[in-house]
């Protein structure tokens, strides 16, 4: 159960000890004045789509040239008009894939929104430019609008707004890496866009769903999933959308070992990218075809694919689309295509990492204010909407007054209750936040699958240990360990197999590991290990200790034995070194020379060349 959940569920049982006396209440309010509980209807924010928004779907580039004269013809304090074709081009922006242009679209949409009293336009708005943010890395302003989203809702019952928010919260949450979350925000959105009403909505939902399903090794079920969304595609004639589900179609496949079907559907994407000229998904089409040929063992056109696939990204400034194009070329190189190359782009993707592991370091520390900030507001909501019913009641008995004089009385008894229950909700809720809260320290200095320490915990031990060892002068080492060729692991026997290599190779480094040393996941099938006290004369040592701890692993599958190595890189703190970050990229270096001299071995940095020539490469 998420945090969310649980801090909801806390709430719930806090306040069923209060539940008969508001029950009370709101059995006199219905019975002394049922007129004007009778007035209480939802309100929907229904405002039809601007034409050129539906029609940015499949002609983008048209639909931006059209846009000048749109609003040339708009009265100045047609704010209301303003807004609707802010959202037409944020819509057209994002069919290109162009965010900047989506962020500044949003942005002229949101504030034109805010002169309006349309809700649907205040929180469309929001949405948008939250997209935007959370394409551009921003996660943490995307959560604080998709906030204000839900709050701008208020008392609104408007299914088709509460379905698009939870679709942004679902997808900000597989980009932030929690795909457990993504799929639960999604699923909960079906229930608010039912396939014969909001097709396209429901399409978008399952495929995230879908995505989540694909990168957790449940590819069955998201083929399963896929085939719901394939007949509505059809009515909704939205290109974009269905390059996303061709998309997911190819991952599925990919899990399944059908080539084939991969690159069949990586054509299709292309074309669709061509059509639209978003870069992007042409970029995504080059790698799913890049991928149908390693299936095949073709690494020369896998290393064509997949270079088109990195410049269109690099393009877009797509770090992690490029960073995962890298991946796979460096891998090729490895393998001896084009391995001339291999010192260049292993410095592009010493360079990509580091971008983005600093993107997700700030993120992460506003991701939990922002949770924090959801709960409160949720709070804040539910008072709101008591506080209205009140005000609406009281306009409405006092048109009688003898119902306005029983009105007021009942009134009086649910505020003397409401307050007395809310202190007693309020005391046991802080108490539950303050369980959860030492719970998320808990959790977020772990890492869920192996137990040893979570990369978050690792980088912010790594800079407090280096910053006291150069302050005090003591010595100080980082290992990088990474297993060797775990992707075919992977791939011959399944994720789940693969799960199981991992804690086993986490627990047997965990043996050798002091008490001083901190052993962590960094990253997939990499791990860090900082180790106190260390000089040169004993990082050789240390790191071989770990090298043969990772080789005397075995898992046991079916009648066949699955035996691990690991490459290591050991790096040791010298005057030159700034800081963590440094010792970190000198660490790394080592282990991609371990890795090209053939793997299963242990290099030390001072052993690579001079640090400073290297640095300059990066």
């Amino acid at each position: 159960m998420s945090y969310r959940d649980q801090t909801a569920s806390a709430f719930r049982a806090s306040a069923s000890a209060s539940a008969f006396a508001w029950l009370a209440c709101m059995a006199m309010l219905l019975f002394v004045a049922p007129m004007a509980l009778a007035q209480d209807k939802p309100v929907s924010g229904t405002d039809p789509r601007h034409p050129l928004e539906i029609e940015a779907l499949t002609s983008p580039q048209e639909v931006l040239r059209k846009l000048p004269a749109a609003r040339a013809a708009l009265d100045a304090q047609d704010y209301e008009g303003q807004a609707k074709l802010a959202l037409a081009e944020a819509n057209a922006c994002r069919v290109t894939a162009d965010w900047s242009c989506q962020r500044r679209a949003g942005s002229v949409a949101m504030e034109a929104a805010d002169h309006t009293k349309s809700v649907y336009l205040q929180v469309r708005s929001r949405i948008a430019l939250g997209r935007a943010l959370s394409r551009l890395g921003d996660f943490s302003n995307a959560s604080r609008l998709l906030t204000e989203a839900r709050q701008r809702l208020g008392a609104e019952k408007n299914d088709a707004l509460m379905a698009d928010v939870l679709l942004a919260y679902s997808s900000i949450s597989a980009r932030l890496g929690k795909l457990d979350e993504s799929y639960r925000y999604a699923r909960e959105g079906l229930a608010y866009a039912p396939p014969a009403t909001q097709p396209e909505m429901h399409i978008r939902l399952l495929r995230n769903m879908a995505k989540v399903a694909s990168d957790t090794g449940r590819a069955r079920e998201a083929q399963a999933l896929l085939r719901q969304a394939e007949p509505l595609l059809p009515a909704v004639e939205d290109p974009k959308l269905t390059a996303e589900i061709l998309l997911e179609e190819a991952n599925a496949a990919r899990v399944l070992g059908d080539a084939d079907t991969v690159e069949e559907r990586g054509r299709r994407i292309g074309a669709i990218g061509g059509g639209l000229e978003n870069t992007q998904i042409r970029g995504l089409g080059f790698e799913t075809i890049g991928h149908a040929h390693r299936m095949r063992g073709e690494r020369g056109q896998a290393y064509a694919e997949y270079t088109k696939a990195r410049d269109a990204f690099a393009g877009l400034r797509l770090y992690r689309d490029e960073l995962r194009a890298v991946r796979e070329i460096v891998d090729l190189q490895l393998a001896g295509v084009s391995r001339e190359h291999l010192a260049d782009t292993t410095a592009r993707l010493m360079m990509l990492t580091d971008e983005v592991a600093r993107i997700e370091r700030e993120s992460a520390a506003a991701d939990f204010e922002e949770r924090l900030r959801f709960v409160q507001s949720e709070a804040a909501l539910a008072a709101a909407k008591t506080l209205v019913e009140n005000e609406r009641l009281r306009a409405t008995v006092s048109e009688n007054r003898f119902r306005y004089s029983l009105v007021g009385g009942a009134l009086v008894f649910c505020i003397l209750a409401g307050v007395i229950a809310l202190y007693r909700q309020q005391r046991r809720y802080a108490g539950a936040m303050r369980e959860r809260g030492r719970e998320m320290e808990i959790a977020i200095a772990t890492d869920f699958l192996t137990a040893v320490h979570s990369r978050r915990h690792i980088t912010e031990a790594g800079h407090a240990a280096v910053a006291n060892a150069i302050a005090h002068g003591h010595h100080f080492a980082i290992a990088v360990v990474d297993i060797d060729h775990f992707k075919r692991i992977n791939d011959k026997f399944g994720h789940a197999v693969g799960d199981d290599v991992l804690k086993a190779v986490a627990a047997a480094m965990r043996e050798v590991c002091r008490d001083t040393d901190t052993l962590g996941r960094y990253g997939g099938e990499e791990f860090a290990v900082l180790l106190q006290g260390i000089g040169e004369e004993h990082a050789l040592p240390a790191a071989e200790r770990l090298r043969l701890a990772v080789a005397g692993v075995s898992v046991r599958v079916g009648d066949q034995v699955i035996t691990p190595t690991a490459s290591v890189g050991v790096a040791c703190l010298t005057p030159g070194d700034k800081g963590f970050d440094t010792l970190l990229i000198r660490a790394d270096r080592a282990l991609y020379k371990a890795k090209a001299e053939g793997r299963d071995r242990v290099v030390l940095a001072g052993d690579i060349g001079d640090d400073a020539s290297s640095h300059d490469q990066f």
